[in-house]
């Protein structure tokens, strides 16, 4: 049972630069994020299965996530 999870923008550089990664399924996305080193206020949305949800959605088998960095600017 995995998931998909798809880093866009600047949290690729958490996962050395992979636009994909495979996860194993029963995890909250926020678990998910801490067992990659992604700190979860850098991401500012998530999206599973083309679906906005929030971190502590539980990840199903064949889930596609994809993540979208805080984007800052000064």
């Amino acid at each position: 049972m995995t998931i998909n999870l798809k880093p866009y923008g600047i949290l690729k550089s958490y996962v050395n630069g992979q636009a994909e990664v495979s996860l194993p399924a029963g995890q909250t996305i926020r678990q998910a994020l801490a067992s990659l080193g992604i700190p979860s206020d850098v991401v500012a949305l998530v999206v599973v299965n083309d679906q906005q949800q929030d971190k502590d959605y539980l990840l199903q088998d064949g889930d596609v996530v994809k993540l979208m960095a805080v984007i800052g600017g000064g």
